[in-house]
């Protein structure tokens, strides 16, 4: 018998505070203590950033505090664009010029692609509009389009030797998980962060469909994204986050808040498997902090989507007093959230719903 567990009237007695709700869970994030607890340093390291919108505000706040996030596809000198219109091309948002990842299918996609396991046909991901054309892959990194199809490959191309680079050089890689819907190419695989029709291309049912990944299609697809990316860096490490940011729509048939639910159950639920299984793989719990609603007044813009400048800056304090050791959070003005988010665009279409 264990020395002093004869004096032990039930398996509770003991546990730490944070474990029990009465003493964990106050009116406010600021109450929250003890929720978090590194698995290992970021303190010196190169990291890279990626996933959906949210994954944004995290890049933004650990620059914020001196970390070093590297980028791998900066905005050209030649081109001295800076501030909103830097970001309206995809600049600056991630460590590559990849967009919102939203789905660990795409996150898998496109690193197979740049390790030449996949080579998607051009026909298969070049949309056009009025004349101009996209990189369905990543369609709002060029929101203008590009003048020939020939452009949008030579980018491409590029742009895969740089999210190449990001794998094989960061030491940490710290990854968003948005959604489980998605839209597909049915012949080739390929999986959109966007909707054919809602940047650019056209939706036609017997090329594209619906998807909506499971636990164990989630599950699998970051096992084997993280053994990959291991293969070409051997010492990478990951942390995970769910965003908390709910759906604009949805395809599936349900209320789009049961749709909401579903998806962020889902991928709360894979990270959890995740993090138990591998000493390389942590988990932020972002996702709770917003979304708990014990802890006082929301943390979301009147739109009840988007998160607030200041609650994020709460939710991160957690995060840089686990890591940096303190307890100040470096507050700016509060303005509207402006990570770029292809989803939200989904709204044009709700005017003439009922």
């Amino acid at each position: 018998m264990k020395e002093g567990a004869e004096n032990m009237t039930s398996p509770y007695d003991g546990l730490p505070a944070r474990q029990f709700w009465r003493l964990a869970v106050g009116d406010s994030v600021e109450s929250v203590h003890a929720m978090y607890s590194k698995k290992f340093s970021i303190s010196g390291k190169k990291i890279a950033t990626a996933g959906s919108c949210f994954a944004q505000e995290i890049a933004r706040e650990l620059r914020k505090h001196g970390h070093t996030v590297i980028d791998k596809e900066p905005s050209p000198n030649t081109i001295q664009i800076r501030g909103d219109l830097e970001k309206r091309y995809g600049y600056g948002l991630y460590s590559a010029r990849h967009g919102n990842i939203y789905t660990v299918r795409q996150l898998l996609q496109l690193t197979k692609e740049a390790f030449g396991l996949f080579s998607p046909e051009p026909e298969d991901y070049i949309w056009e509009r009025d004349g101009r054309f996209y990189d369905a892959l990543r369609p709002n990194v060029e929101p203008d389009g590009l003048p020939t199809k020939e452009e949008v490959t030579a980018q491409r191309r590029d742009h895969l030797r740089r999210f190449r680079n990001v794998i094989e050089e960061s030491d940490v890689f710290v990854f968003t998980l948005g959604l489980t819907e998605a839209w597909g190419h049915r012949e080739s695989g390929l999986v959109y962060p966007s909707a054919p029709g809602v940047l650019a291309g056209d939706y036609d049912p017997e090329v594209h469909h619906f998807l909506n990944f499971g636990f164990m299609e989630i599950y699998l697809d970051f096992l084997e994204f993280r053994k990959l990316a291991k293969e070409h860096n051997p010492s990478i490490e990951f942390i995970l986050t769910v965003s908390p940011v709910p759906l604009t729509a949805t395809a599936a048939d349900s209320h789009v808040l049961v749709s909401t639910v579903r998806s962020k159950s889902v991928l709360r639920a894979v990270t959890a498997e995740l993090y138990e299984e591998f000493l390389d793989v942590d988990y932020f719990p972002s996702y709770e902090l917003f979304s708990t609603p014990f802890l006082g007044p929301s943390m979301f813009n009147e739109n009840k989507r988007n998160v607030t400048r200041k609650g994020v800056e709460a939710v991160m304090r957690i995060f840089f007093s686990e890591h940096d050791g303190s307890d100040v959070a470096i507050l700016t003005e509060e303005t509207d959230n402006d990570a770029v988010c292809e989803e939200a665009l989904l709204d044009a279409f709700a005017g003439g719903s009922k």
